[in-house]
């Protein structure tokens, strides 16, 4: 047991100082990787590096203006969508005003045209009344000649029967009198021949 413990203990210490060991020899490697490839491409690095610094800067530059360009931009169009909610907001109060102006005038017209009409039918209704008064006016009067007329005629043709009445009564009487008379003749004419019969 104790050869048993003693050999795992020399493996161990041997594991421990190769993994100790392994540590600088890789690093000893890096080294001489960086020197190879600085001795192979050094020049070219730099190289490259410098022109990749450029780049970055010349991004970095374009980006900055390039975000100055669209903040000034931005603040254009900000400025310019303002002045346009200005002017829209301007633009519907005007129109709002000009609404209200036209309604306050349509309005004020409608009310003269009213008044101007009730005036209107009130003259119109006075002057029917006034020509209603004259038209009954006119019609009595018409009345009254016409009734004066009616009983003028009416005393006239009463007046009229009445003479010709007499003048038919007047001609009646002269009737019996001429036929009284004719019956005297006739009474002399017949009594002259029933004396002259009894003569002969």
């Amino acid at each position: 047991m104790k050869n048993s413990n003693k050999t795992k203990k020399k493996e161990a210490s041997k594991s421990q100082s190769s993994d100790n060991s392994e540590p600088g020899i890789e690093m000893a490697d890096a080294g001489n990787m960086d020197k190879i490839r600085d001795i192979l491409f050094g020049n070219q690095a730099r190289d490259y590096e410098k022109r990749f610094t450029k780049m970055e800067n010349r991004v970095a530059q374009e980006t900055a203006e390039l975000k100055q360009e669209i903040l000034k931009r931005l603040d254009s169009l900000e400025g310019y969508v303002k002045q346009e909610l200005r002017d829209i907001k301007q633009r519907i109060s005007n129109d709002s005003k000009d609404r209200n102006d036209a309604e306050k005038s349509i309005y004020n017209e409608m009310e003269t045209n009213f008044d101007k009409l009730t005036k209107k039918i009130v003259i119109e209704e006075e002057n029917l009344a006034k020509k209603s008064s004259e038209l009954r006016e006119q019609i009595l009067e018409q009345s009254k000649v016409l009734s004066e007329d009616i009983l003028t005629k009416h005393d006239h043709t009463a007046n009229t029967l009445r003479q010709t009445a007499q003048e038919l009564d007047d001609a009646k009487v002269n009737r019996s009198d001429l036929s009284g008379f004719l019956l005297e003749i006739a009474m002399r004419l017949s009594g002259d021949d029933s004396n002259s019969s009894q003569g002969n």
